[in-house]
């Protein structure tokens, strides 16, 4: 591969994973907005329909909004 088709390729990654990240910040912020138990269990019942390769990132994206309220629960735990 050249070095201009080289240069090419990694301006493209580039952009194509600044857009990744940008579509995974908007997506957080939007899941935030199911804070309550009963939202989350309404949500996550809606994901059951669908296939684990499809709504994998939106679940991992839920777990770690739920772990990160676990964590503020009990300031005194704190991590070593």
């Amino acid at each position: 591969m050249t070095l201009a088709a080289r240069i090419v390729v990694a301006r493209a990654q580039a952009t194509s994973r600044k857009a990744a990240r940008k579509r995974r910040a908007e997506l957080e912020r939007e899941l935030a907005g199911y804070a309550t138990g009963a939202d989350r269990c309404d949500f996550e019942a809606a994901l059951d329909r669908y296939p684990d390769g499809v709504t994998h990132e939106l679940r991992s994206i839920l777990a770690r909004q739920y772990m990160a309220g676990q964590e503020t629960r009990f300031p005194a735990i704190g991590r070593n």
